[in-house]
């Protein structure tokens, strides 16, 4: 039972994740509304006892292409990730010799875990509907897709797609910006794992200074239930942009879960280049 619910609990911390590759990836992008190809890279570090009773450290080193025009955005990234964790492990006891005979007691110790791996394929895109006008915000569609790498659930890799859809709402004000979002999401299950479909909403402000080459975001992103009896993930992201040149853009967040199920704190770091 204890390895199903572990299982469970396994997708929803590379939600968590993947919530904050969106952020990025939508954020940033913004910042490159005609940057025609454009490159990413960026280091995100979480940690968090999550359900558990002790502390997992995720690093996630993402790798990212995006292709802007127009109206639509197509974004696509890969994570490397290295998850250290502790884990319990019994061994025995040793005796002398006056305590042959006794059975095989042991003893229980707390040790560090470190494994790393390639993780699922992460796709985004957007298509806006309508530009907006002088007072209504801009409506733009999203979608996502997360494809994959292996055919089966590892610690890396959730062996199902994942596929949502979702209308963003986006509003420009002299130097602010106002942005949310809805999006429902399909969760392949798993094996004697049945997920809920969560709705996703996202809510945000951003705000430039020095004709657009500094800025700075908050943003807020949550989940309905998706397990039963297990808080959904939610999370608070607070960005800072710098543009060097029109070229690229270096970026910097500050991650805190506000849910049992999302880390308890993170730091991202990252730049985009313009091709």
């Amino acid at each position: 039972m204890i390895s199903v619910f572990k299982k469970r609990t396994r997708r929803l911390k590379r939600l968590s994740g993947f919530s904050l590759i969106v952020i990025i990836l939508g954020l940033a992008g913004s910042l490159f509304s005609q940057a025609n190809w454009a490159v990413s890279s960026s280091l995100t570090i979480n940690s968090g006892d999550y359900i558990y009773q002790q502390r997992t450290d995720n690093y996630y080193l993402n790798a990212g292409l995006r292709y802007s025009a127009q109206k639509w955005t197509v974004s696509a990234s890969v994570p490397f990730i290295l998850q250290n964790s502790a884990v319990y492990q019994q061994e025995p006891i040793s005796f002398s010799a006056n305590g042959h005979g006794m059975n095989n007691p042991t003893t229980t110790t707390l040790s560090n875990n470190l494994e790393a791996g390639i993780g699922d394929i992460y796709l985004y895109g957007e298509y806006q509907l309508w530009n907006g006008s002088l007072i209504a915000p801009s409506v733009v569609m999203t979608t996502q897709l997360k494809v994959p790498t292996t055919n089966r659930l590892t610690l890396f890799s959730t062996g199902k797609f994942d596929y949502g859809l979702g209308l963003a709402l986006r509003k420009w004000v002299k130097t602010f910006n106002a942005f949310a979002e809805i999006s429902y999401l399909r969760i392949g299950d798993q094996e004697e794992i049945t997920y809920l479909d969560p709705l996703g909403y996202g809510l945000g402000i951003g705000k430039f200074f020095a004709n657009g080459k500094y800025s700075t975001s908050l943003y807020f992103k949550g989940y309905s239930k998706i397990i039963q009896g297990v808080d959904p993930p939610r999370q608070l992201a607070l960005g800072f942009f710098t543009m060097f040149s029109g070229k690229s853009v270096l970026s910097f967040y500050l991650i805190k879960g506000l849910s049992e199920s999302s880390p308890d704190f993170g730091l991202s770091s990252g730049i985009d280049w313009k091709l």
